[in-house]
């Protein structure tokens, strides 16, 4: 008998999946409900799986989408970034021009102003710093500008040129210890010269001990050192030493222009003096008699 089973295994084991799945075939057809153990088995097994790997797709997923957000808003505020730079360059650009046009507008509303022609120039360079306080600017012999000539800027006195070449031309500023300006106090009309001091400032020197001087006095160009038109303004008042010795007093002034900030300049030659009458002329204290 074993040995029958064993010639016949194959067609037995072969003889028994058929009957087991004729079996099946014909539950299933008859029943509400479909008998298949090995597809519950095969469920059972596949559905962590399967939940599993759409978990670690959502993941996958979900991440790259991240990333893919995380690049864009990367990309967009680097382009917000480089945007911002462009609004500033341009807004920076058009303050410029702005103030260029005002500084340019003041210096023609001055140049109209000038008893004769001057000449505009830019500032090329500066010495504030060294042994003399001086700058140089971009205008020369060629364009009109001599030695000697005053400088001033819209708000008031810059200097004098003390050396010309071609094309360019030197100034003493005000500022300078070695400069001297024939000055007026608006007010009282109190007469001085003023000098550079030994910092960013001036002094007003000369003036009678009789004269009234107040702080925040405006001083300006008197007209009479041949050089600077009258009525320009050099400063004004922030102090008055308390020193009763000596038949004159001094001050301190502040400078009307602020050299740091210079840039455009007016070059204009000296004020034509009058030309006294010519002998045996009437006097006009005759004429009026």
């Amino acid at each position: 008998m074993l040995s029958l089973v064993r010639r016949h295994s194959v067609l037995i084991a072969s003889s028994l999946l058929l009957a087991v799945s004729l079996g099946l075939l014909v539950a299933n057809a008859r029943g509400p409900r479909r008998i298949d153990p090995l597809g519950v088995v095969f469920l059972e097994a596949v559905t962590p799986v399967a939940s599993l790997l759409r978990s670690a797709s959502t993941a996958v997923r979900d991440a790259w989408q991240g990333y893919t957000d995380l690049v864009r808003v990367r990309e967009e505020k680097e382009w917000l970034r480089r945007r911002v730079r462009e609004l500033e360059s341009l807004a920076d650009g058009t303050g410029e021009v702005g103030a260029e046009n005002q500084r340019l507008h003041g210096l023609l509303e001055l140049r109209e102003t000038m008893p004769r022609d001057a000449v505009a120039a830019r500032i090329a360079g500066a010495d504030i710093g060294g042994l003399f306080r001086t700058v140089t600017l971009n205008k020369g012999e060629r364009d009109g500008v001599e030695k000697g000539m005053a400088v001033i800027a819209a708000d008031g006195v810059v200097g004098r040129v003390v050396a010309t070449s071609p094309h360019a031309s030197r100034v003493l500023l005000a500022v300078d210890a070695s400069s001297g300006i024939d000055a007026v106090v608006q007010r009282s009309r109190a007469r001085g010269i003023v000098e550079g001091g030994s910092d960013a400032g001036c002094r007003i020197k000369f003036v009678k001990r009789r004269d009234d001087l107040q702080l925040g006095d405006r001083v300006l160009t008197s007209g009479l050192d041949g050089i600077f038109p009258r009525g320009v303004p050099i400063g004004h008042i922030v102090g008055i030493p308390q020193d009763d010795r000596g038949l004159f007093q001094t001050a301190e002034v502040e400078p009307a222009v602020d050299l740091s900030r210079l840039e455009e300049v007016l070059v204009v030659a000296a004020p034509e003096r009058e030309e006294p009458p010519p002998a045996g002329a009437p006097q006009a204290s005759a004429r009026a008699g």
